[in-house]
């Protein structure tokens, strides 16, 4: 290990010079007077040995400096500095730990200006350095690829890059919840998302893919897949839909129309028995003055909401999902709900037909074990990634890119506790510290 010759000054400071010198060899020292050097001069390229002849100091504001030996030939005057890899280490200990607290501050929305705030309790930085910082180190992150890839959700978003419209295209493993791919491209159209498929899936692999109820997607997944992909279309967003074709304020007529489709998929015994009786009320409620049934229907509206409320926070405690109906039970209803086609308002009877016709990738995943029917898991992921108040926020360059890839580094585990503190590192820098 290095010589190290200690003065009054860094006598106390001895374990903590052996700990970052413990790699050299005897050959150097460390000496009374704080040079790192070898002991024995090394050899010119003409043969001769060198002498010692002096140092060069290197300084990191605010953290200290260190003196590096140099070496002079007395035949040919050729010098040779001594190499500071120690130096450099412990610059990029620290640095490196700087650059995962910014990455953590940001993965929890702290501005540029904030942590630049907090930092000046720390070591002082300014907000453009940090910004620089961060990216620098995000962009330089490695990710490790997701393998044995088999049920994928996918996903669009719409940031926009200072006034450019932007599209977000994400796929996301099922099993990890982890991303697959993430990127942003300037059209989503079919022909870039085959190209964005291509690039990160196999398409000659069995697959299983959730997707939102878009028009195109079968098409353009069948065309990329061809006969190796399995399709679920998200039964969440069939349910939004389902609640889009009535109005915001409707009647118990209707709240139960609106209902018995809900009900094809999941369980909504409960809230169909309350309604119907609501249902019956309201026939005779209607014969009344138009005044006096407005009072009542205000009423049953705020009733059932707070039904509604209990159930799902009795779920909540008895920490249960709306229970989802088998096969059988979700086609019979189906079947029930078609002969009262005719029935239906003509924006429910489009729904219906829409359904039916749907119906193969509406229900694949009851075919597939442990299968999800819904895209909750990418929406999820979406909510905490780049939340929809944040989308107009991240206008610089890179700024959107970075913050998704961050994302993406915080599904992978790769944001977790550090393995030495910011203060354990520092320390590393005490005797190199300017006295006074």
């Amino acid at each position: 290990m290095t010589r190290i010759t200690l003065n009054l000054q860094n006598f106390s400071q001895k374990d903590a010079l052996m700990q970052i010198f413990e790699k050299y060899t005897n050959d150097f020292e460390y000496t009374s007077d704080e040079i790192f050097r070898r002991v024995v001069p090394p050899v010119c390229s003409c043969g001769t040995r060198m002498n010692h002849n002096g140092y060069n100091t290197y300084c990191k504001k605010d953290l200290g400096s260190v003196k590096i030996g140099r070496y002079e030939c007395p035949l040919c005057k050729e010098t040779y500095e001594e190499k500071r890899s120690f130096w450099e280490e412990i610059k990029e200990e620290f640095f490196s730990l700087m650059n995962k607290l910014y990455q953590r501050m940001r993965s929890l929305h702290v501005s540029y200006e904030g942590i630049s705030d907090i930092m000046d309790f720390i070591f002082p930085r300014g907000k453009d350095t940090i910004y620089n910082s961060f990216n620098s180190s995000v962009e330089n992150t490695k990710i490790p690829p997701i393998k044995d890839v088999r049920i994928v959700h996918y996903d669009e978003q719409y940031p926009k890059e200072g006034r450019t419209q932007k599209y977000r295209l994400t796929l996301l493993d099922h099993v990890t919840g982890q991303p697959i791919a993430d990127e942003l491209y300037d059209s989503k159209d079919s022909t870039t998302i085959k190209e964005f498929l291509d690039k990160h899936l196999d398409p000659n692999q069995q697959i299983f893919v959730v997707t939102d109820i878009a028009n195109g997607y079968p098409s353009i997944f069948k065309d990329f897949f061809g006969k190796n992909v399995i399709h679920q279309l998200c039964l969440l967003h069939l349910n939004k839909l389902i609640i889009k074709d009535f109005p915001k304020r409707t009647t118990m007529e209707q709240e139960l129309t609106k209902y018995k489709l809900l009900n094809i998929f999941y369980n909504r015994d409960n809230e169909i028995e309350f309604l119907k009786k609501l249902a019956e009320e309201e026939k005779i409620m209607k014969q009344k003055n138009d005044k006096g049934y407005l009072k009542w229907l205000k009423k049953q509206r705020y009733l059932f909401k707070r039904f509604l409320h209990d159930l799902e926070l009795r779920r909540r405690r008895e920490k249960q999902n709306l229970e989802q109906r088998s096969y059988e039970e979700a086609f019979d209803i189906l079947d029930d709900l078609m002969k009262e086609f005719y029935s239906f308002s003509t924006s429910l009877r489009k729904r219906l037909d829409m359904i039916k016709k749907n119906w193969k990738y509406l229900t694949a995943f009851y075919f597939v074990e442990g299968a999800p029917a819904t895209n909750n898991l990418l929406e999820n992921y979406y909510s905490t990634s780049l939340k929809t108040h944040r989308k107009k926020q991240l206008r610089k360059d890179k700024g959107i890119e970075n913050h998704i890839k961050l994302s993406a580094m915080k599904r992978a585990g790769m944001l977790k506790k550090p393995e030495k503190t910011l203060l354990e590192v520092f320390l590393k820098f005490i005797p190199f510290l300017n006295p006074g």
